[in-house]
């Protein structure tokens, strides 16, 4: 822990099969707490009991950064700390700590997309995703969104980590049904191949009314949760799955 709180700044990334989302962090704060490994800064909590291993490793693009790779029991989470190496004390610091180290030679890195068995008609849904990302509903949904300047809140929960930050896009984009929405200091970018229902409600929210958009992948499971204050975003679902049930 001592290891993150000597660093001037480092980048937190988290990432599943559907979801990757990443963090600069400024004199990062980290706490020990009986749930894991907590960022408050970042809303983010890393579970102690879920992780199968940590590598300290060379990034296998810059040359000048640190990466320490946390993986899941399961090997389909994974939670990457990006540090600059010219922060040697809290390098040793790391090393001193982490039985595993690599070169950058001696592993591979693999974020290739991995999907789950679907049946015929699902598959051709995914692939049509792919092929013209922009058709899908979220990715219209979340366009609009993101113009609000009342930004968005994401929630996850995962197995190996779970997180729920407030996000207020400057950009967005997408390729080959990925979409990528930026922000000043974080990103997040959604395969949208994988998400193949959405149920929406207006809740409460910290006392505020919000709309909540729940996002789910082709076996069932709920993968994120989408929220903004007010009841715009709720009303443009609705409005899209009315155009849709009519066929135009």
């Amino acid at each position: 822990m001592d290891f993150f709180e000597k660093l001037p700044f480092c980048w937190v990334q988290v990432i599943n099969r559907e979801i990757s989302y990443t963090w600069l962090s400024r004199c990062p704060m980290v706490l020990l707490e009986e749930s894991g490994l907590s960022f408050p800064e970042l809303g983010l909590t890393i579970s102690d009991y879920e992780v199968a291993g940590v590598i300290v490793r060379r990034h296998p693009v810059h040359a000048g950064v640190v990466r320490v790779a946390i993986t899941s029991s399961s090997g389909g989470e994974k939670v990457f700390v990006d540090a600059p190496a010219w922060a040697e004390e809290a390098i040793s610091e790391l090393s001193r700590n982490v039985v595993q180290i690599h070169s950058s030679g001696d592993i591979t890195e693999s974020n290739d997309r991995t999907s789950r068995k679907l049946c015929k008609c699902c598959n051709e849904r995914r692939r049509k995703t792919r092929q013209d990302g922009k058709s899908h509903p979220l990715y219209e949904l979340l366009s609009v969104a993101s113009l609000s300047e009342n930004g968005l809140r994401i929630d996850v929960e995962g197995e190996l980590f779970r997180f729920s930050t407030h996000f207020y896009p400057l950009n967005h984009g997408q390729d080959g049904g990925k979409m990528s929405l930026g922000a000043s200091r974080s990103n997040l970018t959604l395969d949208l191949s994988e998400f193949f229902r959405a149920v929406a409600r207006i809740d409460t929210i910290e006392q505020t009314r919000c709309s909540v958009i729940e996002c789910y992948h082709s076996y069932g499971d709920l993968l994120l949760s989408v929220s903004q204050e007010g009841s715009e975003l709720y009303a443009l679902w609705s409005s899209m799955a009315k155009r849709a049930g009519s066929g135009r």
